[in-house]
């Protein structure tokens, strides 16, 4: 315990942690007890060692504060053990505990919720952390004061805020305020180089902190890869059928397909490749967005689906892993559109498209309204319902159509949130 705090003997040694030293932004620490989610290497570890630095430059005594990377622990009889020790023999009194990658113990939500009912974390602000989201959606710590949060990678704006250093003061924009979006988007249209010359560039490394301080990201690869297989044989699910439907994931980006075509091709059933999808969800690698059936508003669970990445650098990793490929040019176009998806899916909690008897499609619908991806070519169609059509550098508008660069609609839908609450 006290070779993972050394800042009990001298404060100063948390000048010499690793995480503290590539640190390269500062993200404000959460004011409640939080169960942080996120996928490996995004940046929870580091955000907590920089909370603690933090805390111990405001003057917080060096023994009130202690961490744990819980990677060590297997049985939840083992976590209870160490935080009785920490109550024991080094502190009695309030203190901030961190206790980071929590969900590799077995039961962790059983022995959390024993040592809150317990008493061991009274008067104590309590951050954990997890890459699985797996146990999650259990009632995992029922009446606890216990807020939820996931930290995925860096959004567009605060990607374009954090790494190119120009603050463009403008508001967030909720989709549905068509006016308002209009009205900033012509604000924004003279940035519109530098914003498409950063969405490219998010393209390439995506929003995890790490990828964007090495020349080439793919640098990274194994790191990367080797942080998802860990997760991943935590699952005890068979690595062959992970990667052919990774691959097949990979071929059909921005396409619509099935359980159903992906078990075909690989010679298993629909009802494994379910399972194996819902895994990969819960641990943070891709996101499935279903059909929308606009005249009920029913999500159609049975229908075909499209599946993305969460992140445009996770698609690098999974391509290279399935395919032995990286990024092509004919990527582009898809990744801007998983981009796109994944920004709506954040911001407005919901993962939906649609598509016409007529088998026209709209990329994405978040509630009534519709957006569609055109990042390739001119603008030479419109949608069948309200809503805009995202190019490279068109605007204009028509009735309740509006069109809007792709980089100007993701900055203004974006927040400035590190962390995304969840119920």
């Amino acid at each position: 315990m006290s070779f993972q705090n050394p800042w009990w003997i001298d404060p100063k040694k948390i000048y010499e942690d690793e995480n503290v030293r590539k640190a390269k932004i500062f993200i404000p620490p959460l004011t409640e007890n939080a169960l942080i989610l996120g996928p490996r290497q995004v940046g929870k570890t580091t955000f907590v060692k920089t909370t603690i630095k933090s805390l111990l430059e405001k003057g917080t005594k060096p023994e009130k504060i202690l961490f744990f990377s819980c990677d060590s622990l297997s049985k939840k009889e083992e976590l209870i053990d160490l935080i009785n020790q920490y109550r024991t023999l080094i502190n009695k009194d309030e203190a901030h505990i961190f206790l980071d990658e929590i969900t590799s113990v077995k039961d962790w939500n059983v022995s959390l919720l024993h040592l809150f009912n317990a008493g061991y974390f009274k008067n104590s602000l309590v951050y954990v952390t997890g890459s699985s989201s797996i146990n999650l959606y259990r009632e995992t710590l029922p009446g606890r004061p216990i807020h939820k949060f996931i930290y995925y990678p860096l959004n567009f704006r605060v990607y374009f805020n954090t790494f190119f250093k120009k603050i463009i003061d403008i508001p967030t924009i909720n989709i549905q305020e068509m006016d308002k979006m209009y009205e900033y988007a012509i604000r924004l249209i003279p940035y519109i180089s530098e914003l498409n010359r950063v969405l490219l560039e998010y393209i390439k490394r995506g929003g995890y902190l790490a990828t964007n301080f090495v020349d080439d990201p793919m640098s990274l690869y194994e790191t990367y890869k080797d942080a998802i297989m860990t997760e991943f044989f935590k699952t005890n699910k068979n690595e062959i059928i992970f990667k052919q439907i990774i691959r097949k994931i990979v071929e059909s980006i921005a396409t619509r397909i099935t359980e159903n075509s992906i078990a075909k091709e690989i010679s298993i059933s629909h009802n494994t490749v379910s399972d194996y999808l819902e895994i990969l969800e819960k641990l943070f690698i891709v996101r499935v967005f279903r059909k929308k059936e606009l005249n009920s508003d029913r999500i159609n669970y049975k229908s075909l689906k499209k599946i993305y990445f969460i992140d445009p650098f996770l698609f690098r990793v999974m391509k290279r892993y399935s395919l032995g490929k990286d990024l092509e040019t004919n990527d582009i176009p898809l990744l801007i559109e998983q981009t796109v998806g994944e920004h709506l899916s954040r911001e407005f909690n919901e993962s939906t498209f649609t598509f016409f008897k007529n088998g026209k499609e709209i990329d994405f619908v978040v509630g009534k309204m519709g957006v569609e991806v055109k990042w390739e070519k001119r603008i030479r169609r419109t949608i069948e319902i309200p809503g805009y059509i995202l190019s490279i550098d068109e605007i204009g508008r028509n009735d309740n159509k509006i069109t809007i660069p792709t980089s100007i609609f993701l900055y203004l839908i974006s927040s400035d949130r590190i962390f995304y609450g969840i119920e």
